[in-house]
């Protein structure tokens, strides 16, 4: 099991994300985490192809780039599929996770993607900031870029489920308001779920997330399953029926 990365690799990661050739835009480590975080909890598996090629370029239009360094890729990758499967192993099995977070300064750059998964060039205003709580500093890149995954990928955002929609609001709760239906429902969330601190809302946020590897576990599961079972059996492999012979001298002969 590969571990997790160290506080200097999430560095290294962020890194060679602002080092991203052109014309790609990629997303900065901290949204990237929020992003990776939504990959996970869909209730259909995507292919690390998918996610990595959303990553890496936001207008998803432009991937892969010409002339990419294969060192620089080949790093790229093999840092976000391990913190991939460490938030994978925390929301399946720990029960929580640690996320890559930021402070509220920071939020006076741009958000890969748009705060509300908009356009890439588009910043955050005084305003933005000001309707904000100030525990939402630390998450609201996270968040950010956990509604650009479920935008992004099938499944999440059109889930009928209603505790689905919940928590996923728990998560969101951290961007900036874009119309009176969603001022209504923070202002409710403030009320039912009052946060104290950023600690208080880091964690609740976490929380949030494994409550949607919950809800969405059967779904994945349902998919695995049909996988397994329509996978192409080789003529040398036994046959699938439990005769003992190869699928070429059985079932594989007509």
């Amino acid at each position: 099991m590969k571990a997790d990365l160290t506080n200097t690799e999430i560095d290294e990661l962020d890194s060679l994300l602002q080092q991203a050739p052109e014309p790609l835009k990629a997303l900065d480590v901290v949204s990237l985490d929020g992003y990776l975080c939504a990959v996970a909890v869909q209730p259909r598996i995507v292919s690390p192809e998918d996610w990595l090629a959303r990553a890496l370029d936001t207008e998803g239009s432009r991937w892969p780039a010409a002339g990419t360094d294969e060192a620089w890729l080949a790093r790229v990758k093999a840092l976000m599929q391990r913190r991939f499967e460490a938030l994978v192993r925390g929301l399946a099995e720990e029960g929580g996770f640690d996320p890559v977070v930021s402070d509220l300064a920071a939020a006076q750059e741009q958000v890969p993607g748009g705060a509300r998964g908009e356009s890439q060039d588009e910043a955050l205003s005084d305003e933005d900031l000001a309707d904000l709580p100030t525990y939402s500093g630390p998450l609201m890149y996270w968040a950010s870029g956990f509604l650009y995954g479920a935008q992004t990928f099938e499944g999440l955002m059109g889930h009928p489920d209603d505790a689905v929609h919940l928590a996923i609001s728990r998560i969101l709760r951290h961007l900036p308001v874009q119309n009176e239906e969603e001022r209504t429902l923070v202002t409710e969330l403030a009320r039912q779920a009052p946060l104290r601190d950023d600690a208080h809302a880091i964690e609740d946020t976490v929380e949030a997330a494994v409550t949607l590897w919950g809800l969405t576990a059967q779904a994945r599961l349902a998919v695995r399953t049909v996988q397994r079972e329509s996978a192409k059996v080789g003529r040398n492999d036994p046959c699938p029926c439990g005769s003992g012979k190869k699928y070429k001298q059985c079932h594989g002969r007509a």
